[in-house]
C-alpha cells in the first residue's frame, strides 16, 4: 500500500480529490458481493418412515428476518437464491435413499400474495454416500420479495425409500448477495 501512495503524482491526486467535490457525484460509492449468505435451520427433526414409504414432506419457518430487513433497509441489495445444503446430524449416515428433492419457498405471512416458488430441485443427481447434499437452485430467483415479509416458509419434499429411523438435519438456504451504498454530502 505504501508503494501505491508513492506512485500517485500530485496532479493525479488533486484531480481525484477534485472529482469527489463535483456536485452530483457521490463522495462514497461502494458495491460488495457476498456469495453464500445463508439462512440456517438447525436440528430439524424428521420422523421415521415406514418400509413402503416413498416420499417425505418436511416444513419449517424462518420467523426472525429482522437482520435481513436491516440490511435491505440500509443498502441497495440484490439477493438471489442459489442453493440449499442439507446435512444429516443424527440418525442416518448418508442420503443414498434420496432419488429426488424439492425445496419450495413461500411467504408465511397471512395475506401475502407471493406464490410458492420451487427454488431448489434435483432429480437423480442430488444424493450420495455422504451426510450432506447440495441442491442447486433450479434458476436464479430474486429472494427479496420473500425476505421482505415477517417470515419465510420452507417445504422440503424427498422422494425415495424413507429411512425407518428418526433423524435430524440442518438446512441452509443460501443466496448470493450484492449490496451497494452511496453517500453524497
Amino acid at each position: 500500500m505504501h508503494s501505491l501512495l508513492r506512485s500517485v503524482t500530485k496532479p493525479t491526486l488533486v484531480f481525484a480529490v477534485g472529482l469527489l467535490a463535483l456536485p452530483g457525484c457521490p463522495l462514497l460509492d461502494v458495491a460488495v458481493d457476498a456469495p453464500d449468505v445463508c439462512l440456517t435451520y438447525p436440528n430439524l427433526e424428521v420422523p421415521a418412515g415406514t418400509g413402503a414409504q416413498t416420499s417425505l414432506d418436511q416444513s419449517f419457518v424462518f420467523d426472525d428476518l429482522s437482520k435481513v430487513h436491516d440490511v435491505l433497509n440500509k443498502f441497495a441489495a440484490n439477493l438471489e437464491f442459489v442453493r440449499a445444503d442439507i446435512t444429516a446430524t443424527s440418525g442416518i449416515d448418508n442420503f443414498k435413499f434420496i432419488q429426488a428433492a424439492h425445496l419450495i419457498v413461500s411467504s408465511n405471512d397471512p395475506g401475502a400474495t407471493l406464490p410458492p416458488m420451487t427454488m431448489y430441485d434435483c432429480n437423480g443427481d442430488c444424493a450420495g454416500d455422504t451426510d450432506m447434499i447440495e441442491i442447486p437452485a433450479a434458476i436464479g430467483n430474486d429472494a427479496i420479495p420473500y425476505l421482505r415479509g415477517d417470515s419465510v416458509k420452507i417445504d422440503i419434499k424427498f422422494e425415495g425409500t424413507v429411512p425407518s429411523v428418526a433423524w435430524t438435519m440442518d438446512v441452509n438456504v443460501c443466496m448470493n448477495a450484492r449490496a451497494g451504498y452511496s453517500y453524497s454530502p
